[in-house]
């Protein structure tokens, strides 16, 4: 069985730790490190598919810097990730999803060494 596989990166420009998520279609972004909180139900979206964690968000942009692999301007959900700590038991700051990782050639998750491949 596969453990939790948590990456840190940049958002924005502020450090965070997002879940490695390949069932989630969207990355999806603490509204934290999203500068908001999620307000009209009219922009709302609650995220249907994928890794089984649901809620209320409303889609951003964002740029997320993965080790030396910088993805700019991309649109995320930005959702209150306080429940999903809570659940973990450390501070996780939003799920990196399909979306992200559909831009490389290769992806690995290399569980033994603790890293993450990534190659465009």
């Amino acid at each position: 069985m596969f453990g939790l596989v948590l990456v840190k990166v940049e958002v924005n420009g502020r450090p965070a730790v997002l879940i490695v998520d390949t069932g989630a279609n969207q990355t999806i972004i603490s509204s934290e490190l999203g500068d908001m909180r999620p307000r009209t139900l009219e922009s709302a979206v609650s995220p249907s598919k994928g890794s089984g964690w649901s809620g209320t968000g409303v889609f951003a942009t964002a740029t997320l810097r993965v080790g030396p692999i910088s993805w700019r301007n991309h649109r995320v959900v930005v959702m209150d990730t306080h429940h999903l700590s809570k659940s973990f038991g450390q501070t996780i700051d939003g799920l990196l999803g399909m979306d992200f990782f559909k831009e490389f050639e290769v992806v690995v998750v290399n569980l033994k060494n603790h890293k993450l491949i990534l190659e465009p």
